[in-house]
């Protein structure tokens, strides 16, 4: 993705003085180039808003524009030191930069010029844009007593990491083809661009604790080099050309489909299971085949219909799917009904980054275009006092109700849609025994 900032050197004649004592023709850092307390201005040619994405994509571009107090590193083949300009307004400025006696290759670096990328907060207006790394040069050498324009490219990528669960880990780190740990970016003297910094000894890009963090997280990386992407004691990406730079890539903590053994008849069978919302159970894709009373559908472990792998969801766990504001209709999931052979049902796609793919199936359990499944879920709702049971209904305009059940209505038969006993499901370990 390509930023754009012009460099105009200018003399402020109310505030600096500029003469001909004041140029100084040595080459010490200190005082090479002319005009002294000359204030250098960067203006951002693009006007777009800054970190920005659509949410229902898994790649794309990474929009990005300064705010005040953003600050850009300059300097040029001349010296060794380099000019901090800070955004104030439409502008950067910094009373300290001074044009060269003879033309110099300039290069410009945000955030700065040693970028730390450990330990990133992961929020998209938080360190992925503060260290989202951009470089640029001028085209020709110049003095800069005139102007400076320098095209600013970007140097980074961006992971949009989803965290799929409340239970697992989450501690993302970088390898390199050497094996080393990536820690953060360095720019290179005299050229438009970075070089990656390694440790020897782990380092996170970032981190947070595995229960109750489940959500979407930004985190920058290098691009264009070699990388491996690990979670905790496991890699699970290796890009080998390196990710294109100014783009963004969804990846998914762990995985959001997968397999698990199930127990049928005194016989094991694979039964594939999906995720469909960040934090959301793990759906069996099909039904228990006959209808269950909600005692049966309520067993744990091994006394469950399926084998100790396999439970009946609660009403807390499906409670997303039914909207504060009284339609009825899901948000977290996009409904539609649909057809295969001839036989009516619902058609559950997931909505959120990296569940866009995920596909569930709900075929109708009556005569009519309804669903009705039991939950594992009671209370004590009705006049008499009695327990019920709880069950969820998703209705001929596909929404979701909930229906109460007393004592004996809980030996009716309603169909079960499992889900997996597991709390967190690891890469490498998504098909179940």
């Amino acid at each position: 993705m390509k930023k754009t900032i012009l460099l105009a050197l200018a003399a402020v004649a109310t505030i600096f003085t500029s003469c001909s004592s004041d140029i100084n023709n040595d080459n010490d850092d200190s005082n090479n180039g002319q005009g002294k307390g000359m204030t250098l201005i960067a203006n951002v040619e693009q006007d777009d808003t800054r970190a920005t994405l659509d949410t229902k994509e898994t790649f794309g571009t990474w929009k990005f524009a300064y705010t005040d107090n953003d600050k850009v590193e300059v300097g040029n083949d001349q010296i060794n030191n380099y000019y901090t300009f800070t955004k104030n307004g439409e502008n950067f400025s910094c009373a300290d930069a001074k044009a060269t006696s003879t033309a110099a290759n300039w290069y410009a670096y945000y955030p700065s010029t040693n970028i730390d990328l450990t330990n990133q907060d992961g929020k998209a207006d938080g360190s992925a844009a503060k260290l989202y790394a951009l470089a640029g040069a001028t085209e020709t050498a110049t003095t800069g007593a005139e102007g400076l324009t320098i095209n600013m490219k970007a140097k980074a990528a961006v992971l949009r990491i989803v965290k799929v669960d409340n239970y697992g880990p989450c501690d993302i780190y970088l390898k390199t083809k050497e094996g080393k740990y990536v820690s953060g970016l360095k720019a290179k003297k005299d050229e438009a661009g970075f070089e990656v910094v390694t440790s020897d000894t782990k380092v996170s890009v970032f981190k947070v604790a595995n229960e109750n963090t489940a959500g979407i997280y930004y985190v920058i990386v290098p691009a264009g080099v070699y990388l491996e992407v690990w979670n905790e004691d496991r890699k699970f990406k290796t890009t080998s050309k390196g990710l294109t730079a100014g783009k963004y890539y969804t990846l998914t903590s762990g995985p959001t489909t997968g397999t698990a053994t199930a127990t049928i008849d005194g016989k094991t069978e694979k039964i594939g299971w999906v995720q469909m919302w960040i934090g959301g159970p793990r759906f069996a894709t099909k039904n228990v085949a006959d209808k269950m009373t909600w005692f049966q559908a309520i067993k744990k472990g091994d006394e469950y219909i399926w084998g100790a792998n396999w439970r009946t969801p609660s009403k807390e766990e499906l409670a997303i799917l039914e909207p504060d504001d009284g339609s009825y209709i899901p948000t977290i999931v996009k409904v539609a009904l649909s057809t295969d052979n001839g036989v009516k049902h619902f058609k559950y796609t997931g909505t959120q980054p990296g569940y866009i793919s995920n596909n569930m199936i709900i075929p109708f359990t009556g005569t009519q275009e309804v669903g009705t499944y039991w939950t594992s879920t009671e209370g004590k709702v009705n006049i008499h006092n009695q327990e019920t049971g709880v069950n969820y209904n998703i209705s001929d305009f596909s929404g979701v109700c909930w229906n109460k059940f007393n004592e004996f209505e809980k030996h009716n038969t309603f169909a079960v849609r499992p889900v997996l006993t597991i709390q967190t499901v690891k890469w490498n370990e998504q098909n179940i025994q």
